[in-house]
């Protein structure tokens, strides 16, 4: 079970095990890992649709059919057939017998000829146009086939209706669908497909805020719905209308329940807006309903967990992204140091992962860090030993590269790489104080007194107050106790740092310096503060 998910997983979820550690298995939740990336893209490219095709219709002033776009024509193109209607007048029983004698002999020019010049002559007769359909479109004389639909479509044919539509939506005659559809529409009697037809046509001519205009009137003459409200939300934003798209989707989530596709298009509205914490409401609304697969719900969900500085919802969130594979770079940028504080291990394989996905220096480094910090020593050392000799990236140019070559070749127990490295440090940025106090500490723990009495050549009574510390316990490693006991009792020192520890730490250099009685009175004072610890149960800070 996912014990370290702090986030609830549905029933309708799948069902996943994961193990404790999780930072080592980037991507076990994803089933196929391939199989979310795709329906993603499929939607993507669904939702961009519209607006691309609305981006188009608009450079170019013209709609979307394939006879305006130039080019080659489709495949099943056939060039309209020019025709001469027969002469003489209409007689049914001969007409009749022709259409017959035609299709048995499969003359399927000379029948189309027949059904046209029978329409030509009686255009209110179904029973032509139908035949004219027919053989139109086995000759793949479409547009004839769309033009008889249309005329009986408008005559009363709700069959015909469909058709024409269908065929036009195919054809790219989005002025077609608005004609056979707008109606209906107004109406208030068109089911969800047809509205999109409707929309989408309007949108290939260019027209989308008449698209609007009657998805309002339809809301208005029969009340709302939760398609039309939908596509007034994607319509209005489409047009700029940020306000008026919130207004949509936030009535459609009132009315019918939210859910974390509409959740997930408010927070974007609201986060266009600067509203993040009410983006970030408006997806933990619907977080009870989003399963594994909800992709751009759990990246939107981090991102604004992470805005907001919601620091445990965001790494629940990022820790979800990364166990399915799907975290992107700033995914991986944000866990590596939301888990860095508690478990730099965790900090370390996320950046491990940053670095193998991505090949970002950033991830390389944050990796040399949570290593050192985590006392990896052997992962650290494969890190360092990555780097090619020719160096590509450049890593080697970095302090941080030395730095955690120092700590690494020091933890080994090869003091003199450690110190080359630390001097490289030194070399790239002379200021360096953390360079400077990890070169101190090293040569202080090891006893290296004569490399300690080069560095601390000069003044060493006066050194920035994050070198104090070490520097102070140099000179006493040194056997300069009076100088050690100076930088102890500096005045800002004495009032940071009154605990039994420091005071033991003066007394010693007292006694070195032969004040045997001030050395007295330190520990006495030592003894009483522990004391009092003890008493309290051992809680608290103990103060002079």
């Amino acid at each position: 079970m996912l014990c370290c998910l702090c986030l609830p997983i549905l029933a309708q979820a799948r069902t996943v095990t994961a193990p404790a550690d999780w930072w080592k298995v980037p991507g076990s939740l994803a089933s196929d890992d391939a199989q979310w990336r795709a329906k993603y893209l499929r939607q993507k490219e669904v939702a961009n649709a519209f607006a691309a095709d609305l981006e188009q219709s608009q450079k170019t002033g013209k709609g979307m059919r394939y006879l305006d776009q130039g080019g080659e024509s489709p495949s099943w193109y056939a060039p309209p057939l020019v025709v001469q209607p027969y002469p003489g007048p209409y007689a049914s029983r001969l007409y009749d017998l022709a259409w017959s004698a035609f299709l048995q002999s499969h003359r399927l020019h000379e029948a189309y000829r027949l059904a046209y010049t029978a329409v030509q002559l009686r255009p209110e007769d179904r029973q032509w146009r139908q035949r004219l359909i027919q053989v139109a479109l086995w000759l793949g004389q479409r547009e004839q086939a769309l033009t008889q639909w249309t005329w009986l479509a408008q005559h009363g044919d709700a069959a015909a209706t469909q058709q024409a539509v269908t065929l036009a939506v195919s054809l790219s005659r989005p002025d077609l669908v608005v004609q056979l559809l707008s109606p209906a529409a107004r109406a208030g009697t068109l089911s969800d497909a047809d509205w999109k037809s409707l929309i989408f046509a309007y949108g290939e001519l260019g027209e989308p805020d008449r698209a609007l205009r009657i998805i309002d009137t339809a809301l208005r003459r029969g009340g709302p719905r939760r398609y039309l409200l939908e596509q007034k939300a994607y319509l209005s934003y489409q047009l700029g209308e940020l306000h008026q798209s919130l207004s949509a989707l936030q009535r459609s989530a009132q009315i019918y329940g939210t859910t974390v596709h509409i959740a997930v298009e408010e927070a974007r509205l609201l986060s266009m807006r600067g509203d993040y914490r009410l983006a970030f409401q408006a997806l933990k609304r619907a977080r009870t309903a989003a399963t594994l697969d909800d992709v751009p719900f759990w990246q939107l969900y981090a991102l604004l967990a992470w805005e907001i500085h919601d620091d445990s919802a965001a790494f629940a969130a990022e820790k979800t992204l990364y166990l399915l594979g799907a975290a992107s770079k700033y995914d991986l940028q944000r866990l590596v140091l939301l888990s860095g504080k508690e478990s730099p291990e965790a900090a370390m394989h996320v950046a491990e992962e940053g670095w193998r996905r991505y090949h970002l220096p950033l991830f390389y480094f944050e990796a040399l860090y949570y290593a050192g910090a985590a006392q990896q020593w052997q992962t650290l050392g494969g890190l360092l030993n990555q780097v090619p000799a020719n160096d590509p990236d450049g890593i080697r140019n970095y302090p941080a590269y030395w730095m955690a070559m120092g700590q690494w070749a020091s933890a080994e127990g090869n003091f003199d790489a450690a110190g080359r490295a630390y001097a490289e440090v030194l070399h790239l940025n002379p200021e360096d104080e953390l360079a400077q106090v990890n070169l101190l500490w090293m040569l202080i723990d090891h006893d290296r007194v004569a490399t300690l009495r080069a560095l601390l050549v000069g003044d060493a009574l006066h050194p920035a107050p994050g070198l104090r510390d070490a520097v102070a316990n140099a000179l006493e490693r040194m056997g300069r106790s009076r100088s050690a006991l100076y930088l102890n009792l500096a005045p800002d020192r004495r009032a940071r740092d009154g605990s039994p520890r420091a005071l033991l730490q003066q007394a010693g250099l007292w006694a070195e310096s032969g004040s045997s009685g001030i050395a007295w009175s330190q520990r006495q004072q030592a003894a009483r503060l522990s004391l009092e610890a003890l008493e309290r149960g051992g809680t608290g800070v103990v103060q002079p």
